[in-house]
């Protein structure tokens, strides 16, 4: 397993159905900021967060959609998009370098080692870096761990789990927020499917190999142990 997860969260112009004009949201909204924190796979987090801010022109921010715009005026995303002097382009080199200078090299299958793109509800996130980013895209693994998909599951079979992972969320829709509270979120998953689960499954498996031993003894009490 990749010993990197890629936090990420993207704040777009619009969500990513099928437009009345053919299009698809990814082909068409903005991308207007992204935000990322890399973690190891324990989710220490390594290193500073990166943000970064895309500049458009008020042509293109108009082709928001409504939702969008309202959302982004009120955080004052907006203004900070009028603002920068980056373009996509540069965005997208800059998270390439920064993943860089933490010795994360591109995704190796055959080594296993690189990065996992991760957060909440991410493939929205993976479908506007594919189409608008396709350097940053072929970065990462192709598969991404979405801690939606753990919600959904601990909503099916483990209720009272979902509510204490979610239960502090805010869901500001401000980038770095939005993935603090997914690690956060993830973490709490993490302690039923890691090592908690894992001492579980040995005493499981001691007390298994014990019983065995018990039946073949009596069995067989000829056999030394």
């Amino acid at each position: 397993m990749s010993p990197y997860f890629l936090f990420g969260d993207i704040e777009t112009g619009g969500l990513n159905g099928r437009l009345v004009n053919g299009a698809l949201g990814m082909e068409y909204y903005p991308i207007l900021e992204l935000a990322f924190i890399l973690t190891d796979k324990d989710l220490n987090q390594i290193g500073l967060p990166l943000r970064v801010v895309v500049h458009h022109s008020d042509e293109v921010i108009a082709t928001c959609s409504e939702w969008a715009l309202d959302t982004h005026t009120a955080s004052g995303l907006i203004d900070h998009v009028r603002a920068s002097t980056l373009s996509l382009a540069d965005a997208e080199q800059i998270v390439i370098k920064w993943l860089k200078g933490h010795s994360v090299s591109k995704y190796d299958g055959k080594t296993k080692q690189g990065v996992v793109f991760a957060g909440n509800s991410i493939m929205f996130d993976r479908s506007y870096i594919m189409c608008q980013m396709p350097t940053l895209h072929e970065y990462m693994h192709y598969r991404q761990l979405d801690v939606s998909a753990l919600a959904l599951a601990a909503r099916a079979f483990n209720p009272e789990l979902e509510r204490k992972a979610t239960s502090a969320k805010l869901y500001k829709h401000e980038a770095l927020a939005d993935i603090r509270e997914s690690i956060e979120e993830l973490r709490m998953y993490k302690q039923v499917l890691g090592s908690d689960s894992q001492t579980a499954y040995e005493r499981f498996s001691n007390a298994c190999r014990g019983f065995a031993k018990s039946l073949i003894k009596g069995l067989m009490p000829w056999v030394k142990w």
